[in-house]
């Protein structure tokens, strides 16, 4: 066996590969031992995955929503005090009972508060979209290049045809190595809120933390699309351009092909936005 990413033998690996990372609301979609070697493994978790959930964005994002990382913990999200400038750190108290907010500021505003200067902190729920990262980049690769390989597993010799099909190697690379220093461009938009309610077939509504598919154009290019919590991403699979995508949306009304080609990975949820507008394609 050979890992998809460097085409090396991975038949000694010993960890399985969580294709969205588990601090995004993963649990489900692992791939087995080898598919990824550890060694690709590891560069992903510490390389490109740290760098995204450490952005202001993710961290946030995973903060607002109580996203936990493997380990259980929400990450703190920003306290702003314009008084001073201070972009202080809020978090909750665990260990407390009951559960307490912690802030974290600097020494000046500190001082300002116990001096009664500072009577009220800002907490933002909204940010700019991340656009233009080069981690979000590749993490999107990484997701799209494994998600291409979960979609057919099930068929016979699949996974050494991803390994050893040239045509992926542009993806592959740019995940793994990007040995140009390239920043392919991707499409990020807000298609529902953060707090849109999905609903099974029996009525009852559930939390979507991410969704994703694939688009085939009538151009012959292939995108990744996938969505946390409402924010879209779509990354062209042959390199780097989103032109195609963006005409796309502008052909099919801006609709999100998450809802337009139907379930993709196992979900058949009916978002609030679309349940009463029976003319949407589903």
């Amino acid at each position: 066996m050979k890992c998809v990413f460097c085409k090396q033998s991975s038949v000694s690996s010993v960890t399985v590969e969580h294709i969205v990372p588990e601090s995004l609301g993963n649990k489900e979609h692992v791939l087995a031992k080898g598919i990824v070697c550890d060694k690709c493994n590891n560069y992903f978790a510490t390389k490109v995955e740290k760098r995204v959930l450490e952005t202001e964005f993710f961290r946030n994002l995973r903060f607002r929503t109580g996203l936990e990382s493997k380990k259980g913990r929400v990450p703190p999200g920003n306290a702003l005090f314009p008084k001073t400038g201070c972009k202080g750190e809020i978090s909750f108290d665990d260990d407390s009972s009951p559960l307490a907010i912690k802030i974290t500021v600097d020494k000046e505003t500190f001082d300002a508060i116990l001096a009664g200067k500072i009577k009220q902190t800002y907490i933002p729920f909204n940010f700019e979209l991340p656009k233009d990262n080069q981690a979000i980049s590749r993490m999107l690769a990484k997701i799209a290049m494994e998600f291409m390989v979960q979609k057919f597993l099930h068929e016979p010799g699949y996974v050494e045809f991803m390994v050893d099909e040239e045509g992926f190697d542009p993806l592959r690379n740019y995940a793994r190595f990007n040995h140009k220093n390239e920043t392919w461009p991707y499409s990020v938009r807000k298609i529902y809120n953060e707090d849109e309610k999905f609903f099974k077939a029996d009525g009852n509504s559930v939390d979507m933390v991410f969704e994703c598919d694939f688009l085939g154009t009538e151009l012959g290019e292939i995108y990744f699309v996938i969505a946390f919590k409402g924010i879209e991403f779509a990354l062209n699979l042959a390199g780097p351009s989103v032109e195609g995508y963006e005409d796309w949306l502008e052909s099919n009304n801006g609709l999100s092909p998450l809802y337009r080609q139907g379930m993709g990975f196992g979900y058949s949820l009916t978002p609030e936005f679309l349940k009463s507008n029976k003319d949407n394609p589903m």
